[in-house]
């Protein structure tokens, strides 16, 4: 994992080989530069993932064309989710700019 303190809290919640897996996944889909992970709270019974992808779309696109690359990636990064057990939370996306902030709740096949 590219961050250190997330890959030592997924090691002490047992979830280390899953986040790598989600990492390697999220890491495929066109325009994501790095992903971090925001799981410290997670085993004070927050059964939540925060996904902090940094993007890279080619802002020189028409404004159609960049809002469909960037609403393409979201559905990418939302379809990698669900298949790993984390689905929407309620909680809105933020973009951060060069970053989305995610969040997302754990389902029943994470540990608790």
């Amino acid at each position: 994992m590219y961050d250190k303190r997330a890959e030592q809290d997924a090691l002490r919640f047992g979830i280390l080989d899953r986040m790598q897996a989600l990492e390697n996944e999220l890491a495929q889909i066109p325009g994501i530069v790095h992903v971090e992970f925001d799981i410290r709270y997670y085993g004070e019974g927050i059964r939540q993932v925060i996904i902090i992808p940094k993007y890279s779309i080619d802002p020189s696109l028409d404004v159609i064309p960049y809002f469909d690359a960037k609403r393409n990636q979201l559905n990418a990064i939302a379809s990698v989710c669900d298949r790993f057990g984390l689905h929407h939370s309620g909680d809105r996306i933020e973009d951060m700019g060069e970053h989305w902030y995610i969040v997302r709740s754990c389902d029943d096949t994470w540990p608790k």
